[in-house]
């Protein structure tokens, strides 16, 4: 049971590590210079490959709860791989470059609903601790992608080619550890009916599903800018803050998750939500290294509080039969709300000021501290998904 934890871990680093340093590095470093199609390209080629990542989710769940883990995971990651090989082959054109980010968002697809479901379909018991460990490692290959693929562009291009290539084919070799040693046929496939009925039961954790991620979108298009125009920090000291916050997430999460399965999830997500959102509204009015590092620290204490709690929460509703179907679902409202989140912290930025995204992600962070307060999650349950 030890080695699980580390597993998952593993090829969600892995996974993450490739994902980033394609999407945030290389391709924007092609698309402006060698292959001389423009910024305009590379953000529509990151937009399909996250589009199509998110909508496959919820399919690649239903298919992990029909065929089993090891066959969807090891499917998607060897298409991930060919889409990788293709890409560097034709990315340098606007129609391969589109449709080859989107084959590789139906390849990476099923690598979250496999692994979650993996995670807490058998150890409910356990389940924050083990996404502790998953999110950990997300973090840290998500951080290390974008940065050691750079240091690898800027010694050569083909340096920067074959670390992505080779992170690939690790994930493929490495899934079928991920899921025992022999394939694991699950029960049929949950009927779309009675997967709707599951649904609808679970429905008041939809808007938090989708609110949670809202709030982390509202920061992806103006955290360079926030550091840059407001705290006036250069590359070094950016890249001190964002590794400094991340750092104490990554320590934290997984004994944090270890709390979460002693004492309930509740008080982890009131007191996460409630914390996040003091940390949101005073990181928004830093105009210091010191100040934005302090509440940085303070907000990622909040979320290696918020990520294991919520992830179990989500576990112990999960009907049994139907966990892949069900994360699936959960992982596409929670892309919606990341795809939605950008724009609205843009339209934030320039209608409010420099603290106008930050007031909102504050909002929405203490309206979920509020919910988890007065609404008995523990009371959910998990609802019977029976044949049509």
């Amino acid at each position: 049971m030890a080695r699980r934890p580390l597993k998952l871990g593993l090829i969600v680093f892995l996974g993450e590590f490739v994902r980033t340093g394609l999407l945030v590095t290389l391709l924007p470093a092609l698309c402006t210079g060698d292959w001389h199609v423009g910024l305009a390209a590379a953000a529509w080629a990151i937009s399909a490959h996250y589009l199509v990542d998110t909508l496959g989710r919820a399919p690649a769940g239903w298919l992990v709860d029909r065929s089993g883990t090891r066959q969807v995971l090891l499917a998607g990651m060897g298409l991930a791989l060919a889409a990788l090989c293709l890409l560097f082959v034709l990315g340098g054109h606007h129609v391969p470059l589109y449709l080859l980010t989107g084959l590789y968002g139906i390849g990476t697809a099923p690598l979250w609903p496999a692994t979650v479901t993996e995670a807490t379909g058998d150890r409910r018991q356990t389940a924050a601790s083990v996404m502790g460990y998953v999110f950990a490692a997300w973090l840290v290959g998500a951080g290390l992608g974008p940065v050691l693929t750079d240091g690898a562009l800027h010694a050569h291009l083909a340096l920067a080619y074959g670390l992505l290539l080779a992170g690939q084919v690790a994930v493929v070799l490495w899934a079928p550890r991920v899921t025992g040693l022999t394939p694991r046929l699950r029960r049929p496939a949950t009927p779309w009916r009675a997967l709707g009925r599951a649904i609808w039961h679970v429905r008041p954790l939809l808007p938090g599903m989708f609110a949670q991620t809202l709030t982390l979108g509202l920061f992806l298009p103006i955290l360079t800018l926030f550091a840059q125009d407001v705290l006036h920090l250069g590359p070094v000291g950016y890249a001190e803050l964002l590794f400094g916050a991340g750092g104490v997430a990554v320590l934290l999460m997984v004994p944090l998750g270890r709390l979460a399965d002693r004492v309930g999830v509740r008080a982890p997500l009131v007191v996460g939500f409630a914390l996040a959102a003091v940390a949101v509204a005073l990181l928004g009015g830093s105009r210091s290294l010191a100040a934005a590092l302090g509440f940085g620290a303070l907000a990622a204490l909040a979320y290696a509080l918020i990520l294991p709690a919520w992830n179990s929460l989500l576990a112990s509703v999960a009907p049994g039969g139907a966990e892949g179907s069900l994360w699936g679902v959960f992982m596409s409202i929670e892309g919606l709300g990341l795809a939605v989140g950008p724009v609205l912290g843009a339209q934030a930025w320039q209608a409010m000021g420099t603290r106008g995204p930050f007031l909102v992600g504050a909002a929405v962070l203490g309206a979920m501290a509020v919910f988890y307060v007065s609404y008995p999650v523990q009371r959910l349950g998990r609802p019977p998904v029976g044949a049509d």
